[in-house]
């Protein structure tokens, strides 16, 4: 290749002797290794020394580069060490669904019912039919929580049914068997990052709380308003007025099916209306009462609304079913980007339980798929033990090696461009859209963070100044907690460092 170039610059510029052009481009070339290689020995010696410092030498430093091409080991320090990825696992769980399922896949959801239509009564029940669709009644896009409401509403109306003589069914098995990872913390799951994915999603499995703060500091914060609500649920509100742009630190305790939530902490002084965001115990019982009450003040009566669908009903509703209308999901490619850009938790572990075209998985099954596939590519798996799709149990492990070696397995993969375009740009996009604010990087670096308690790392791709693609991941597990701003400073400067040249 080097040579067939020099002969087309030899016929252009006949009049430099080829065997000084050979020189001049060979010298170029020498230069460009050795700048290569200054960098990568500054890397190498910052990593060493940091690794060293105080409240961080307990810990690991772990980074692995490599060259997309050939796959070829740039940076190695601390490679093979199991280290906890927080949220930049989400880039193998998207690489892992866009391979599997394809980034044209969409998720459908099913307005359906059993029986018939007789004289505007359906002789039957009403089903929804879900298929685990992270995104349905988003805020993000596509028809909001209300819109669908009343969009199952109206396809009833349509359809010439006033009178429902059976049930409203959603079709969620999750309503008796909750499935989430006993690596999560109880502290997480009350919270909008901690929603448990289940086959019926909502409004991304968060209700919104509104908080008004006291006048003085300390003093008990009010609730305005939670959006949406189940009025069963009980609310121990135990929520304080902490200083002037503390932000919002408040913990938001609840379980699988529960019907208590517990509050605590504090939102800060002087803000009006303040925004919390919890998790939805349980989806579809909600949306069910949400649509129930729907049905009634539009005068569509159904006989059986009061009695809560059992196992069994679930289990009779796969023959005679007749649609009447579909909600269909985004692409999986644009899924997969506002998972990664936004790092919602939900979105990776959607997609994890979504990796059977047929089924929706538990987590265990679909953490073994999740392996399986890579290992059937020929990856060497070693530290590689997930206990997630989303990087939220900090249990979870994976080596930067590994994440390196998926990165350049999907350089080649042909989705590779749609997976590309799924990770924030540095500087520009996402959660690392403020950290190259004079863009010393020019847009050449792609990059997902991710931060847990103890652990903060960035992994993905940056392109050199010659366009040569390098796949990278550098992250710093178990340090003081009074470190964290130290760690954070350190890894912006040092992506900064690598991705400028």
């Amino acid at each position: 290749m080097l040579y067939s170039k020099l002969s087309e610059i030899k016929d252009k510029y006949s009049v430099i002797s080829f065997s000084a052009l050979i020189s001049t481009t060979m010298t170029a070339f020498a230069f460009i290794l050795l700048q290569l290689t200054s960098i990568q020995n500054q890397i190498l010696h910052e990593l060493q020394a940091f690794q060293n410092q105080p409240g961080i030498s307990h810990g690991i430093v772990a980074a692995s580069v490599r060259r997309v091409s050939d796959n070829k080991e740039m940076i190695a320090f601390n490679e093979n060490k199991a280290i906890n990825s927080a949220s930049t696992l989400k880039l193998i769980t998207t690489a892992t669904a866009l391979s599997i399922l394809g980034p044209d896949y969409r998720y459908e959801t099913k307005l359906a019912y059993t029986g018939k239509i007789d004289e505007g009564k359906l002789q039957g029940d009403l089903l929804l039919l879900p298929s685990g669709d992270p995104t349905l009644g988003s805020e993000r896009g596509g028809p909001s929580y209300t819109e669908i409401t009343e969009t199952v509403v109206q396809a009833v109306k349509n359809a010439g049914i006033e009178k429902i003589e059976g049930n409203l069914i959603i079709k969620d098995p999750s309503l008796y068997n909750y499935d989430l990872p006993d690596s999560w913390s109880w502290g997480d799951i009350g919270n909008y990052y901690g929603a448990i994915p289940h086959t019926f999603n909502i409004h991304e499995n968060f209700f919104n709380v509104f908080f008004q703060p006291g006048n003085t500091l300390g003093a008990e914060a009010s609730i305005n308003a939670l959006v949406p609500f189940d009025n069963d649920w009980k609310i121990i509100n135990q929520v304080k007025t902490g200083p002037r742009n503390s932000g919002d630190q408040v913990y938001i305790y609840s379980s699988p099916s529960a019907e208590t939530l517990l509050m605590k902490g504090t939102v800060p002084l002087g803000e009006s209306n303040f925004l919390v965001k919890g998790s939805i115990p349980d989806p579809s019982k909600l949306f069910r009462k949400q649509l129930l009450g729907q049905f009634e003040s539009e005068g569509v009566e159904i006989v059986q609304a009061g009695i809560l669908p059992t196992p069994s009903d679930l289990g009779r509703i796969e023959k005679d079913v007749h649609i009447l209308h579909t909600f269909t999901s985004d692409a999986l490619e644009e899924i997969a980007r506002q998972c990664n850009f936004h790092s919602i938790n939900l979105y990776a572990d959607a997609l994890l339980h979504s990796l059977s075209k047929t089924e929706f998985l538990s987590f265990d099954e679909g953490l073994k798929t999740y392996k399986a596939y890579w290992e059937e590519k020929g990856l060497a798996t070693d530290g590689f033990n997930p206990r997630d799709g989303s990087g939220l149990s900090q249990t979870g492990l994976v080596t930067a090696k590994c994440m390196t070696d998926i990165l350049c397995t999907m350089g080649k993969s042909p989705y590779f461009d749609a997976y590309y375009s799924t990770i924030a740009v540095f500087g520009k996009d996402g959660s690392v859209r403020y950290k190259d604010p004079k863009k010393l990087t020019q847009g050449r670096m792609r990059t997902k963070s991710g931060y847990i308690n103890g652990t903060r790392a960035y992994a993905g791709y940056f392109t050199d100044k010659a366009g040569e693609q390098y796949a990278y991941m550098f992250c710093v597990n178990r340090y003081n907690d009074d470190a964290r701003n130290e760690v954070r400073r350190f890894l912006d400067n040092l992506l900064l460092t690598m991705g400028s040249h």
